[in-house]
């Protein structure tokens, strides 16, 4: 199943490299790095500055970060070593990558980081998970993991199992559509029942309209909240998000058999009405986003290589059970997950913020200072992968390579690992069964999916696809 020869080296070689094949790369190649140091230390701190690169004045390497993602940022790792620094739309943000400095960071010993999404992305996650601090992190995060037993999980798959036989049925067979938009629609589809109980014609579709809205606003450039701005209505479609579920709680709560994950989580003793909001809220948010992306790369990965496609389907044909236990048995789709988010990880950068003066392998790092902690470059590393260019799921029947702890990590590590990995896993996976029994898919082996790094990661031609029936 492997490629072998030149095919072998070609392949995905825009997810590890910055291109050369477009006018735009030809145009930003050009483009002036201007290295220099970011805040040097004292001269009695015995500490290193950061290397790195100033770029244009203000959009500094911002385009280059928008175009390649991870391929330029382990780029910058080549050029200036596993703690470096690029400014980008006015913005100067220190890079680490490389297990070390990865962990170093994660690891946060001297409680010398906090996140830093709020500062990146806006308020659209605040009062979740993902934008809390300890102790107030380990707080909730102990009472919302009730909302993650085993039990409820199956509880979620299954409400999204049925929508998604439902729903899969109504794609288009034989003519081309965009594969992006589409799957975007269906984690709609099948996010409003399982994770707020709530069909999604009517109000769930309302509910999912508003949650793009946030989405998008994710990357705004203009973050000013003028009537007509992405962000203003950003700021308004969270205001009453937050105000339909926190109304919703009381009377979710009074049910006390939904088996969905608003209702489950309305039921956590300790956790009040607008906190139930709250978390419910950057759970839909992050669920659907991260998952799409994921799904994305799956299927992308599966009509570039029609021999795991067969073999993926083969499996999901002989399982008879669609719930947690039988979406368990589909090894070989776990395989192809792992290595779709391998080599297009749905959070390829973890964000954080110094709180005071630190250091981070002998580099000063001053208070106040962004960081990205760049976990996707450690997925593409030849040091901690062979061939880390290859789509090779069975890398992980061999130990994932190198077999380093930080060097697999799509979801996080360390205090704010993704609480909800296992239900993204299995969301991922049901869809794509889902898929696999109903069509079959393929791209031409010319074909390359244009990533776009934006926001998560998403083809930029809309990955046009043709289903055929099966």
């Amino acid at each position: 199943m492997a490629p072998h020869g030149e095919k072998a080296r070609a392949e995905n070689r825009g997810l590890v490299e910055m291109g050369s094949d477009h006018w735009l790369d030809a145009l930003l190649g050009r483009a002036p790095r201007r290295p220099a140091a970011l805040a040097v230390p004292r001269a009695d701190s015995a500490l290193k500055p950061i290397p790195g690169d100033r770029g244009l004045p203000f959009i500094g390497m911002g385009l280059h970060t928008v175009r390649y993602g991870p391929a330029f940022l382990l780029a910058l790792m080549r050029r200036h070593g596993p703690v470096s620094w690029w400014q980008a739309f006015g913005r100067k943000v220190v890079a680490v990558a490389g297990p070390e400095a990865v962990q170093a960071v994660l690891a946060n010993r001297d409680k010398a980081f906090a996140s830093g999404w709020p500062a990146v992305i806006g308020p659209w996650f605040d009062g979740g998970l993902l934008a809390m601090n300890a102790p107030e992190h380990l707080a909730d995060r102990r009472l919302v993991q009730a909302a993650y037993s085993e039990e409820a999980v199956r509880g979620y798959l299954r409400l999204m199992v049925e929508d998604l036989d439902e729903r899969l049925d109504r794609w288009p067979v034989g003519s081309r559509f965009g594969l992006v938009s589409a799957a975007r629609e269906l984690s709609g589809q099948i996010t409003t029942r399982a994770f707020l109980g709530v069909p999604h014609e009517g109000v769930g579709q309302r509910l999912v309209g508003a949650v793009e809205e946030c989405i998008r606003a994710e990357t705004a450039l203009a973050r000013v909240r003028l009537p007509g701005t992405l962000w203003h209505r950003a700021h308004r479609s969270r205001t009453w998000l937050i105000r339909y579920l926190h109304q919703a709680v009381p009377v979710v709560r009074a049910r006390t058999t939904g088996e969905d994950f608003f209702s489950v989580l309305s039921r956590v003793e300790g956790l009040s009405d607008r906190q139930v909001a709250l978390h419910a809220l950057f759970t839909v948010i992050a669920s659907h986003d991260t998952t799409t992306a994921a799904t994305l790369a799956s299927v992308y990965f599966l009509g570039k290589h029609p021999a795991w496609q067969e073999r993926a389907r083969a499996e999901s044909v002989g399982v008879v059970s669609r719930d947690a236990a039988g979406v368990d048995r589909l090894a070989t789709l776990d395989l192809v997950v792992r290595e779709s988010i391998r080599l297009v990880s749905p959070s390829p950068i973890l964000m954080r913020v110094a709180v005071k003066d630190t250091e981070v392998l002998g580099h000063h790092i001053p208070a106040g200072q962004l960081v990205s902690v760049c976990t996707g470059v450690n997925q593409l590393m030849p040091e901690l992968w062979s061939q880390p260019h290859r789509f090779d799921p069975e890398r992980f029947d061999r130990g994932g390579d190198s077999g380093h702890r930080l060097a697999w990590t799509p979801f996080g590590w360390g205090a704010h690992k993704c609480i909800g990995m296992r239900l993204g896993m299995l969301k991922v996976k049901a869809t794509l069964d889902a898929l696999l029994r109903r069509y079959e898919w393929s791209y031409p082996e010319s074909y390359e999916a244009p990533w776009r790094f934006t926001s998560l990661p998403a083809p930029n031609d809309g990955l046009p696809t043709v289903l055929r029936r099966v």
